[in-house]
């Protein structure tokens, strides 16, 4: 899906002179937060259900981002790792109520962006 291609889209620079640490910042706590919230939905729906779903990947990508979207240009790298971390343990949680409640979001966008964004 697309998702994948959010992560490798470049940081337009040319607009931002003299904020060199801030593009750099967002660019890495992005990225870092992402990819933990990536790699922990992998394994924590893992140990869940008992198989491997790319689409959960894609999805805990997303939500990594949406968690750290407020703050990446002030958070340092060690904080956007838990709070990648934290958006993956809230995107499973919100999922496993949604299942519960039986509310259909087959794309999950309500658990994902209303959940990992306002964590």
């Amino acid at each position: 899906p697309g998702s994948f291609n959010k992560i490798l889209i470049s940081y337009e620079s040319g607009t931002v002179n003299g904020q060199w640490s801030a593009v750099g910042r967002t660019a890495v706590t992005t990225t870092l937060a992402g990819c933990t919230a990536a790699l922990t939905t992998l394994f924590g729906k893992r140990l869940l259900s008992g198989h491997w779903n790319v689409t959960d990947v894609c999805n805990g990508l997303l939500g990594g981002f949406a968690a750290i979207t407020g703050g990446c240009s002030v958070v340092e790298p060690w904080a956007a790792i838990i709070c990648g971390f934290v958006a993956a343990c809230v995107l499973l949680g919100c999922n496993k109520l949604a299942e519960k409640l039986r509310y259909d979001d087959p794309l999950e966008a309500a658990q994902l962006h209303g959940g990992c964004g306002a964590w």
